[in-house]
């Protein structure tokens, strides 16, 4: 009952009462836990083009253990169950901790998502302040409730984003969300030049005047004219390092105090030193090809330690970052939800900042304007080698990541949608076809379906790999395949891939069932399943291809890193005349290549179109 009594605090009254933001919360489905013998079908449905012919006749076997009656597959069953039925979700608290508080890598890269915004003509400090005010003001101002067509969606990670913030603690962190109006949070925090301040945005749970904040923002840029070292650094540690060097800095009642005060601001705003400068034609395709790549690595990164990785605290849930030469974009940690509630929130300031100018020119008395703070740190010996730990380690990190961000404009989904057939799921069978292109076998593939239509939903895996995928991508360069059959195969996919998405996002995928059991087992003290241990569901569960679509009204990017060493991190966006996608790898793995991936996908896209032209619409 936790869980329910934890969220029912969160209610946001001030902001949100009149808007009537958690109206649908108690009419919400439960997360259904779906029949045993369903889950076990669909999952060897899915793994079987993962696996060799012994591998999956052996998995079977274990499989059908599992499930036979009296079995412990329905032993877990039942207690998974019986969970459901003292739980508004039976598996949120779960989730949280086991996909995020209890990761020990490094937040950044590998499981910060960033978002770049198109870009804005402005270039300059005073160019980025404008843009500064204007984004603190609308997210103060934000807040709506989403709907997937005429269905209400769980709305609790709305109110996760603000005056949110991931604590990091051995083994498994904390996730803090601030008691809206309990009392009132009222500031922000500010990073520039490394150096973090604490800003007063409300008062009495108003926003100030644009003027107000643009005068306090003036003070911060005056008070620190070069970089200083760097504390939110230490935030792109991995997480046990971090949780030693927090829990040594808290031990000085200032530094605790500073922790606390970044730990309930609303949000964090970032406001940036240049890059790299460059050097072409600055009004050309190949300059935003160059601006969505280095600024897309910015926002994920910072670019190191001698660009703006330092000017960042990587555990706020929402960091807007501002730079000089019109990028806006958002770094955001991932305990608090998904991609498309943040999405919503900044198409709603993207959408504002594109048509509306900011006026600054209202008259201030000095002595009216809320306090600045910068947050002066202790720093010991032993702080500064922390420090320079994570200085060495993100430097390293940063380098190792390729980025690419693509716009494929040859056709979007308009074209696709004419023939009554998924954009996202045309997609994803280019990206199964590109990756059998380039490795010879179909991958273990994660991706996202959003469950919020059940109270305190987050995803389910849409497995895309499957046994129809992995037949198209052998026949479509195979010469004894006919343009007719190829067409009839990559069809074929397509329907098993809707069929597939369905399943996921109504609560009947395999992944989250399967981990719900071995948690319980675990958590009772019994022992986990041979089918846990089986390499059906250790290949199956090592995810070589994480994708995710996230679409936006703006034009707004999406991007991640890999999960892995030998991982390709898309996300992708099907817009009606093009497909804007990113590509993620490491240059350090010999087994990946971003940059042949990714031409591969426009390929892929191409040839796939190709065959639908074969014939008239649908």
């Amino acid at each position: 009952m936790k869980t329910k009594l934890y969220h029912q605090q969160r209610l946001l009254p001030v902001i949100t009462a009149a808007r009537g933001f958690l109206t649908h919360q108690s009419s919400l489905p439960h997360l259904p836990v779906p029949p045993l013998k369903d889950t076990l079908d669909r999952y060897l449905l899915s793994i079987k083009p993962l696996l060799t012919s012994v591998e999956f006749e052996n998995t079977k076997k274990i499989v059908e253990k599992f499930g036979e009656s009296g079995g412990i597959g329905h032993t877990l069953n039942e207690k998974l169950k019986e969970r459901a039925k003292q739980h508004n979700n039976w598996l949120a608290e779960w989730w949280l901790n086991y996909a995020y508080l209890e990761y020990r890598a490094p937040n950044i890269v590998n499981s910060n998502p960033a978002i770049i915004f198109p870009k804005f003509n402005f270039s300059g400090l005073e160019g980025q302040l404008e843009y500064v005010v204007q984004n603190i003001l609308l997210h103060i101002d934000y807040l709506e409730v989403d709907t997937a067509g005429k269905r209400p969606m769980c709305m609790i990670q709305h109110t996760n984003i603000f005056g949110s913030c991931r604590v990091p603690k051995p083994k498994r962190d904390a996730f803090y969300t601030h008691p809206y109006g309990n009392p009132p949070c009222n500031h922000i925090i500010v990073i520039y030049n490394n150096q973090i301040f604490a800003v007063d945005v409300m008062r009495n749970g108003q926003k100030i005047s644009a003027e107000q904040i643009h005068q306090q923002l003036k003070l911060v840029v005056a008070s620190t004219p070069q970089p200083v070292e760097s504390i939110g650094i230490l935030t792109s540690n991995d997480r046990d390092s971090w949780a030693e060097a927090y829990a040594h800095l808290a031990q000085d009642p200032i530094n605790k105090d500073n922790l606390e005060t970044i730990k309930t601001a609303l949000f964090a705003i970032c406001i940036d030193r240049p890059g790299i400068s460059y050097s072409g034609n600055a009004d050309g395709k190949e300059y935003m090809q160059y601006f969505r790549n280095y600024h897309s690595r910015m926002l994920l990164h910072g670019e190191g330690s001698l660009f703006n990785s330092g000017n960042r605290w990587f555990d706020k849930t929402i960091e807007l970052i501002i730079g000089p030469d019109g990028l806006i974009g958002a770094n955001y940690e991932h305990s608090a939800g998904e991609g498309p509630p943040v999405v919503t929130a900044l198409d709603h300031v993207c959408n504002y900042c594109m048509n509306n100018r900011l006026s600054t020119n209202e008259n201030i008395n000095p002595e009216s304007l809320p306090t600045v703070r910068p947050l002066h740190w202790l720093i010991t010996h032993q702080t500064r080698n922390d420090i320079l730990q994570a200085t060495t380690k993100i430097n390293k990190l940063a380098k190792d990541v390729d980025l690419r961000a693509i716009v494929f404009d040859a056709f979007g989904a308009n074209l696709v949608r004419s023939y009554k057939l998924s954009p996202d799921g045309f997609f994803q069978i280019a990206m199964q076809l590109a990756y059998y292109r380039l490795h010879g076998r179909s991958p273990p593939t994660y991706e996202s379906g959003g469950t919020r239509q059940y109270i305190l939903g987050r995803t389910e895996t849409i497995r895309s790999a499957t046994i129809e995928s992995d037949t198209f991508a052998r026949a479509i360069d195979w010469p004894s395949y006919s343009n007719q059959e190829r067409r009839e195969l990559m069809l074929a996919a397509l329907n098993r891939h809707k069929d597939v998405t369905i399943k996921a996002i109504t609560g009947h995928g395999w992944d989250r069932h399967l981990l719900g059991m071995k948690l319980i087992a675990m958590e009772q003290g019994l022992e986990v399943p041979e089918l846990h241990k089986d390499v059906g569901y250790t290949k199956s569960t090592r995810i070589l291809l994480s994708t995710s679509q996230v679409s936006s009204n703006c034009d707004l990017s999406l991007f991640f890193g890999p999960t892995a060493p030998d991982c390709y991190g898309v996300c992708y966006s099907p817009n009606p005349n093009n497909y804007r996608y990113s590509c993620s790898t490491f240059n350090s793995c010999p087994d990946t290549n971003g940059k042949l991936f990714a031409e591969l996908v426009s390929k892929s896209l191409l040839d796939m179109q190709a065959l639908l032209l074969t014939k008239p619409k649908l």
